[in-house]
């Protein structure tokens, strides 16, 4: 088993569960914009998703006007109700701390604002946990695209990094950038869907993922 020096992980039901915050800020966009509203469900499938994506999925419309009205509804929204509502899921906290301790280095590559993540770790009391965040205003292209992840390995420094999230995006992500991935179950993708891709292995709970490098 390699050794790795680096853990990298997607952020939304892979660290962190921001699900209230995110239907509502989603649900409230959509209600100003006058658009068919959506479904609990059906705006959940879209976390881990670049947020013009989620728009165009959930309604239909691709035009640049409607996405951006959009971006602009839902981030008035999610400024005033993310940071606060967003939780760890699990033992997230304890493995992060747990890698620290190891002299492991620590990313984030997400499709969120970075600076929303961010400002969620320190409202957590947990930001010297990680040492670099890649948000989608840090990038051109959004995942499963690997420049965040490019991006992330060359500020690190690292040489053997891992890949951790809930998605097959963030599968995809990895597998474009040539690393090793890690699978974990508390997103929205299938076990089975997420065994399909290339992977070092599939968790249930991302505590196990100590038990790896």
């Amino acid at each position: 088993m390699k050794n790795y020096d680096a853990y990298i992980f997607d952020f939304d039901y892979t660290l962190a569960d921001a699900t209230e915050p995110v239907v509502d800020s989603f649900t409230y966009a959509l209600e100003k914009m006058n658009a068919k509203k959506a479904s609990r469900q059906d705006i959940i499938n879209t976390i881990g998703i670049p947020i013009g994506e989620s728009y165009t999925i959930l309604t239909g419309d691709d035009s640049e006007n409607g996405i951006e009205l959009f971006k602009k509804y839902q981030k008035e929204k999610s400024d005033e109700i993310t940071v606060e509502n967003t939780v760890f899921i699990g033992e997230a906290k304890s493995v992060l701390q747990t890698l620290k301790n190891r002299g492991k280095k620590v990313g984030i590559v997400s499709s969120r604002w970075g600076q929303r993540i961010n400002d969620v770790f320190v409202n957590l009391k947990s930001r010297e946990l990680v040492d670099f965040i890649i948000g989608t205003e840090h990038v051109q292209k959004y995942k499963p695209n690997p420049e965040g992840l490019f991006k992330i390995i060359d500020m690190m420094q690292c040489t053997s990094p891992l890949y951790i999230g809930d998605s097959y995006i963030d599968a995809e992500a990895a597998q474009n950038a040539n690393i090793d991935f890690v699978g974990v179950t508390t997103g929205t993708t299938p076990r089975a869907k997420l065994e399909s891709y290339p992977n070092v292995a599939v968790l249930d709970d991302l505590k196990d993922l100590l038990k790896i490098g």
